[in-house]
């Protein structure tokens, strides 16, 4: 793995923001109904009774809509990590009051926590005219531009964001890795001396010396690094699924189990987990078991070709051709210039006698040779693999 690679996946690492639960003074209307289950769901919120107030928030918003109640009931299903249910809940407060910029702010953010971060960038611009996020706001907006490989923009906004006061780890982290993708190595180097210096003790400083050792064949030491970060904060998001990835990577499959099995239970809606769970399962001969990872990674993310390829490829070794044909060809819809799902399917459909069909997929897959692109692990695979990092406490908007 070369640590160029890495620069670019670890723009997920940054979302990290500590924004607590507040509750608004709402502006009710006259029903004394709404009023009522609007005042009791603040209070309960205030008290921490999340299910509670959210059942609150529910009832006086079939009564009467409200912007604030549904910022609100938002940031309950943030703090719950309902991710779906929150954005939906912000998106309603933004359509009742789309100049709101503290409710873009709010939808950009969980955006992003979602993984959607070209959907984040425009409610995370609008969320800038914030005072109270301005800093955040562009510090997210780098994030954002990191993740979609888009450097110097990146760049721009995680600068902006330390002039308005912004400092943490995470972005002096992206900053190191985004001025190495524009070719400003003597940038890098110094976000990384003042990163060090700074912020000793933070477990990226362990993922940024592992990376070196990675870079330079250096597995043992990588490795101790890796363990170190765990170490520094073992509950941190995705620390553990590198050192399952590490140990994937290395052909070590049967001690790469448990570190993933562990970030599980850690971020249970995670698709990469259960993806490279499913592929040791697969290795192992464990067809069933890595069809139902597979198909987990599917459901959190359908957008995750790399989960229907594993699915075709488990459906493959369950003899079940059709329903591998189906998987592989959603593979290869979603990863057009890749190799693997093209020649798995036209593998596939070889084996039933679809002769014809199969060798238009031959084709295709002579083509992307001839292009000599990047193997697909190497590219598809991992971005998703290393996606949304948190590191820190996360909890939910204003």
């Amino acid at each position: 793995m070369r640590g160029e690679r890495w620069a670019r996946d670890w723009a997920f690492v940054s979302a990290v923001l500590v924004v607590p639960i507040l509750i608004c003074a709402l502006s009710f209307g006259a029903d004394d109904r709404a009023e009522w289950h609007f005042g009791r769901a603040s209070r309960l919120a205030q008290q921490g009774k999340l299910d509670e107030a959210e059942h609150e928030y529910r009832l006086g918003l079939k009564i009467s809509s409200s912007p604030e109640a549904y910022n609100n009931l938002g940031a309950i299903y943030f703090k719950k990590q309902h991710l779906p249910e929150a954005i939906g809940a912000f998106k309603r407060a933004h359509r009742l009051e789309p100049d709101n910029s503290e409710f873009s702010f709010n939808l950009g953010l969980a955006l992003y926590q979602a993984g959607e971060s070209l959907a984040a960038i425009p409610y995370l611009t609008a969320g800038a005219r914030s005072q109270d996020h301005v800093s955040d706001a562009h510090y997210l907006l780098g994030a954002c531009y990191f993740e979609l490989e888009k450097w110097q923009p990146s760049i721009d906004e995680l600068e902006l964001a330390r002039k308005q006061g912004f400092e943490s780890p995470e972005g002096l982290f992206l900053l190191v890795y985004a001025y190495r993708h524009v070719g400003k190595p003597e940038k890098s180097l110094s976000a990384a001396a003042e990163f060090l210096q700074r912020f000793p003790d933070s477990p990226l400083v362990h993922v940024m010396l592992g990376d070196a050792d990675i870079s330079t064949s250096q597995r043992p030491e990588a490795e101790e690094e890796f363990k170190k970060a765990i170490m520094a904060s073992p509950r941190t998001p995705r620390l553990h699924f590198f050192l399952g990835y590490l140990y994937w990577m290395w052909n070590r499959y049967g001690e790469a189990i448990a570190p993933l099995r562990e970030e599980v239970r850690i971020s249970p809606n995670f698709p990469p987990c259960y993806f490279y769970l499913g592929d040791i399962a697969l290795r192992q001969g464990k067809a069933d078991q890595a069809l139902e990872d597979f198909e987990k990674a599917a459901e959190l993310d359908p957008s995750y070709g790399e989960a229907y390829l594993g699915m075709g490829r488990a459906d493959v070794s369950l003899g079940r051709d059709e329903e591998a044909i189906s998987s592989f060809r959603r593979a290869a819809q979603l990863l057009p210039d890749k190799v693997d799902p093209h020649y798995w399917l036209g593998r596939t459909l070889m084996r039933v006698g679809r002769t014809e069909e199969g060798q238009r997929e031959f084709a295709i897959v002579d083509r992307i040779n001839s292009m000599r692109r990047p193997p697909l692990q190497d590219t598809e695979t991992y971005r998703r693999a290393t996606g949304a990092l948190h590191v820190g406490n996360t909890t939910a908007p204003h």
